[in-house]
């Protein structure tokens, strides 16, 4: 009896031992599909993240939704809800940045989509250049002008005085009579017999002919001048060349003047980028060019420039903003690698490109170490 309980109580440990082992096991798997199947019923979704925490395909289709709803409504505060979900400092520079990224990467004919997001940087006011050269239509070619009216005819029209019961007056045309009405000579009669007449005791002077009096000459009233779109425009932004810039191991600046509608340099006027970062004031570097700003340039990305303010204007002011400022090779792009100097033509630049020593992450050419050259103008 004693040998049957012990054994029975050791049969009773093992089961006891096998649970516990495998009790911890079970509860692991239990964990893992319940997580997996709370990810496929309710995946992860990101709520109000900022745009540096979403990839760029996200935040463009952020904006393209946004266009597409101001399209369709023509509400602005709508979209701007929409693009509430950016998380961004400035939604309308970032909707402008979005714009000419897309422009600039569309070869094709012009996209819905692009044109949308054209319209919605437009109405938030921070429409560029390119973005109305994008949606502007082709200027019409001119027509030929009419042929003059042939000459009058000798037709005389007579009006009669009667109407119609439909109220349209009559006209009648009456040609004129090929043969004239020759009048009959009157009958002499005899002249009477002149009788002498005495000399006035003076002279009557003979009044001179009137003059012609001078017609006025109209003159024209000034019309007034068009009020520009922004108070500064980018008349100038190009890419140093190789020479120019020191080689390849030489500056890596943006240098920006800015001056007045009459090509006067403007000394204190803020600069930034479309971050709302600011950036330097002209005439920092000495009043031996007062309308002088300079950026430095390193491997970060680059800039989008603009004018943030004038203490000349006493108010807010509105600017063009720049493409991208960049010292990598594959944004910068080859038009602007070829217009330097850097690549002789698209060809070479395309072999360079394709066979890894033209690209991103390689340091081809000038990476890293290139320059380029801005001006600002004021519109008045």
């Amino acid at each position: 009896m004693t040998n049957r309980r012990r054994k029975r109580g050791l049969n009773i440990d093992r089961r006891l031992l096998i649970l516990f082992s495998i009790m911890p096991v079970g509860c692991l798997l239990a964990i893992f599909i319940g997580l997996a199947i709370t990810w496929y019923l309710a995946p992860t979704q990101f709520v109000n993240a900022p745009v540096s925490e979403l990839s760029q395909e996200y935040a463009d289709e952020i904006v393209i939704m946004a266009a597409a709803d101001f399209a369709e409504y023509d509400d602005v505060q709508r979209a701007e809800e929409i693009l509430a979900q950016l998380k961004v400092p400035n939604t309308a520079q970032y909707v402008s940045l979005v714009a000419e990224r897309m422009i600039r990467t569309n070869r094709g004919p012009i996209d819905k989509d692009i044109e949308n997001v054209v319209r919605l940087a437009d109405a938030l006011g921070v429409s560029t250049v390119s973005m109305i050269a994008y949606v502007s239509p082709p200027t019409p070619t001119p027509t030929s002008t009419s042929l003059p009216s042939p000459t009058p005819t000798n037709t005389l029209v007579v009006q009669s005085a009667e109407e119609t019961q439909t109220g349209v007056t009559t006209v009648e045309v009456v040609e004129p009579e090929a043969e004239a009405v020759v009048a009959e000579e009157p009958t002499p009669t005899e002249e009477p017999t002149p009788t002498d007449t005495p000399i006035p005791p003076t002279d009557t002077p003979i009044p001179a002919p009137p003059t012609n009096t001078p017609e006025p000459t109209f003159t024209p009233e000034p019309t007034a001048a068009p009020v520009p779109d922004v108070d500064f425009v980018l008349v100038k932004q190009r890419l140093l060349t190789q020479e120019e810039n020191g080689g390849c191991a030489g500056m890596h600046n943006i240098f920006v003047d800015v001056i007045d509608a009459a090509g006067n340099p403007i000394k204190g006027v803020q600069l930034g980028d479309t971050w709302n970062n600011p950036g330097p004031v002209t005439g920092h570097k000495g009043d031996d060019k007062p309308g002088r700003a300079e950026y430095d340039l390193y491997k970060d990305g680059g800039f989008h420039i603009l004018v943030k303010s004038d203490p000349t204007a006493g108010r807010e002011v509105t600017s063009e903003v720049t493409e991208l400022l960049s010292t990598d090779d594959w944004k910068i792009g080859i038009p602007r690698l070829i217009e330097a100097g850097y690549c002789p033509d698209e060809p070479t630049c395309r072999v360079l490109w394709n066979s890894g020593v033209f690209g991103e992450g390689n340091n081809s050419l000038c990476w890293g170490h290139y320059s380029w050259e801005v001006v600002f103008q004021r519109t008045w």
